[in-house]
């Protein structure tokens, strides 16, 4: 089977696929290329068996922990005679009868199985195992339901996963607006039936993708702040999502292994430990105040669960960050509760309140093996960093700081002439990310006050961006007559009045007589779409030449045209205008409406129009976008597994004489320039990926 799927793969050899995989033998164009891209990057990431988990959530749709543990065994199980299953069995139960006394010390037996389970056994030491999967591990086969639900928490700690679920019990479902009474049957008054929480799970392909853009994150952390707010967010990239003390340990630990490689002897270690931890606290509060880092509810434990009732379930508003729990599942997929009276509800966060409105309740003693030190620095940070805070890194926070910089760069380049348009524009973007995605200290609003707030989102005074201005800018505008707010508002009615090629600011109330000088707002809408029409040009350029490029912008100008006219307007022959428009054709970018003149349909006298659909244009870019990436990275992986031998090499290149070969140095420089040039032209794809998708 294995070696089949081999032969049929593109790669040869080269295994990038699941069992659940929605790929086919051809990668280069895939049926998904979104669900594609994330599925790799899962593997890329994670591992194959996180991957199977992933491509079975994905192809199933939100499914429980029974139905996915089923759809991964049916295509992961092979066939296999029960007879041959039972033999194994009572060879094992020989083995346990004449060792029952020391099984435990020596190791014999970890965990048996009835049959009814698939005959799923583990077995340890001389005892007799059987492979009970098409493949190997390495391949993404997994059959066993441990496995499965530890790639599913992996999944659920990296907010890959959300989570919505009900409650039943004795084996029926109670629908969450269900309100009538049951009374119990004549056999529950001598046993109580166990209770079961039922959840289900769902995959977020879109935030799979995003696990490219780790590094670009650390880096744009180490550029707006500084090394150690980089190594805080790595951390946390790193584990998912973790309390705010766990965080400033493990971010100090890291700092200090890279100082202590360059200090000198001479001075004292101690002094400086405690001076990194303090810039480690610092940029802990910078990022979580500016939104880099957000407060997440923590993850539950089953403990918890059976402490306290859970109010009823919530979806949270943005639908892509879901409330996820911790679990221990029984073979069924659901949590076995011995209380059967209660019913339990799982509480999600609210939109209206958010996390920081909600303390946890937690275990005292989980915080005591932190260092003191620590636990003194936050204790006066507690109403920014309640005790015991869970957080997790705010991706939409980093796109938006991302944008900024996008869009400042793009009004510079538009309006090269103007005074500080560039780094106005990014002062009033970064003041905006600020509003929208930094933490609310301690406010309770009501649902009015929080619409009302949103509504205010982008909207801003002179004033309210002097403090991320740039220092050169604000001497230069305190330096003139007026000072610097009066100045600073003259430039932005000046800028509001700049319409050609694209508009940069909107005047929401007058700045004449205003007592802060005006508001303003960005047209963030029109930058944005003013970048996305030259990422689709630039895109059509390069796919289908100036031409093709050329044509699709007269689709756009004028709508419905004839071959003859858009040949007329692109200044190009009639004969290659329509070869063109047919390739546009065949490749989604355009589209095609026939219209016939007579009932009997005769394509002689018919007419042809030629129309371009914004979102089918759209969509063709993302798609081809993805693919390109997609294969990009596949080249790459397939290059390093090839170049592994030059790889461990050349990190032995001191011990072994045969790398001092030149040769081999050339061979082994040409393979790591080869891919750099990957790793460049992936960077370029993503951040194209990033502008059409996530700004």
């Amino acid at each position: 089977m294995a070696a089949a799927a081999a032969n049929n793969n593109a790669f040869g050899g080269f295994l990038h696929t699941s069992p659940l995989s929605n790929l086919t033998s051809s990668t280069s164009h895939p049926p998904d290329p979104k669900a594609a891209l994330a599925s790799n990057c899962i593997r890329d990431y994670f591992g194959p068996l996180v991957q199977t988990v992933a491509d079975a959530l994905h192809s199933r749709g939100p499914s429980t922990m029974s139905d996915l543990i089923a759809t991964i065994r049916h295509r992961c199980l092979r066939d296999w005679n029960e007879e041959r299953g039972r033999l194994v069995d009572r060879l094992n139960a020989s083995v346990v009868v004449g060792a029952n006394n020391n099984k435990f010390n020596k190791g014999i037996i970890a965990t048996t199985s009835s049959s009814n389970n698939n005959n799923e056994s583990y077995y340890h030491g001389g005892k007799v195992t059987m492979n009970k999967a098409r493949g190997a591990e390495s391949a993404g086969y997994v059959t066993e339901s441990s496995h499965i639900r530890a790639a599913l928490i992996v999944l659920l700690h990296h907010s890959l996963v959300k989570v919505s679920g009900g409650t039943s019990g004795g084996g029926g479902s109670v629908g969450a607006g269900d309100g009538k009474h049951k009374h119990p049957s004549s056999s529950s008054r001598h046993a109580a039936k166990p209770q079961h929480h039922h959840y289900t799970y769902t995959f977020l392909h879109e935030r799979a993708r995003l696990l490219l853009r780790y590094p670009r994150y650390v880096e744009h952390a180490r550029d707006v702040m500084n090394d150690t707010a980089a190594q805080i967010v790595e951390c946390l990239l790193i584990s998912g999502r973790m309390r705010g003390e766990d965080v400033v340990q493990s971010a100090w630990e890291c700092q200090k292994r890279k100082m202590h490689n360059i200090l000198d002897g001479e001075e004292d270690v101690d002094d400086y430990d405690n001076k990194v931890l303090t810039e480690v606290v610092q940029s802990f509060e910078r990022l979580v105040e500016a939104g880099y880092v957000e407060m997440v509810r923590p993850i539950v434990t089953n403990k918890d669960l059976e402490h306290k009732g859970r109010m009823q379930n919530e979806e949270n508003e943005d639908d892509m960050f879901g409330n996820e729990f911790e679990f221990s599942l029984n073979e069924d997929g659901s949590i076995f509760n011995d209380r059967s009276k209660a019913t339990r509800k799982r509480s999600a966060l609210s939109s209206d309140q958010g996390v920081n409105t909600k303390k946890q309740k937690i275990d005292g003693n989980a915080l005591d093996d932190h260092h003191p030190q620590i636990l003194s620095l936050l204790s006066t940070k507690r109403n920014l960093i309640p005790h015991g805070s869970v957080y997790r890194v705010s991706t939409a926070m980093f796109h938006a700081s991302l944008r900024v910089d996008v869009l400042s760069r793009l009004v510079s380049e538009i309006y090269p002439d103007e005074r500080h348009v560039g780094a106005i524009v990014k002062a009033a973007l970064t003041y905006a990310a600020r509003q929208e995605h930094g933490p609310m200290r301690g406010v309770d609003e009501s649902e009015e006050a929080r619409h009302s707030r949103m509504a205010e989102w982008g909207i801003f005074s002179p004033p309210d961006i002097v403090p991320f201005l740039p220092l050169d800018v604000t001497k230069s505008l305190r330096s003139q007559v007026g000072g610097l707010n009066q100045n600073l508002s003259t430039l932005l009615v000046q800028m509001s009045k700049l319409q050609y090629p694209t508009s940069i600011l909107l005047e929401i109330e007058e700045a004449q007589g205003h007592p802060m000088g005006g508001k303003f707002e960005v047209c963030t809408r029109q930058l944005l779409q003013r970048m996305l029409d030259r990422i689709q040009h630039r895109f059509l350029t390069t796919h289908r030449g100036l031409v093709a490029a050329r044509i699709v912008s007269v689709l756009q100008m004028k709508g419905h045209c004839e071959s003859d006219a858009i040949a007329e307007d692109a200044m190009v022959p009639t004969k290659e205008a329509r070869e063109v428009l047919h390739r546009l054709h065949r490749d989604s970018y355009i589209d095609l409406a026939d219209m016939h003149v007579t009932k009997t349909h005769n394509t002689g006298t018919a007419i042809f129009l030629w129309d371009v659909i914004p979102s089918r244009l759209f969509k063709t870019v993302i798609n081809n976008t993805c693919t390109a990436l997609l294969n990009l990275r596949l080249r790459r992986q397939h290059e390093v597994e090839v170049g592994r031998d030059w790889m461990n090499r050349a990190k032995d290149a001191g011990s072994a004489e045969e790398n001092v070969h030149e040769g081999d140095k050339k061979k082994y420089h040409a393979f790591c320039k080869g891919l750099e040039r990957l790793d460049c032209a992936c960077l370029q794809l993503d951040e194209t990926l990033m502008v059409l998708k996530d700004f």
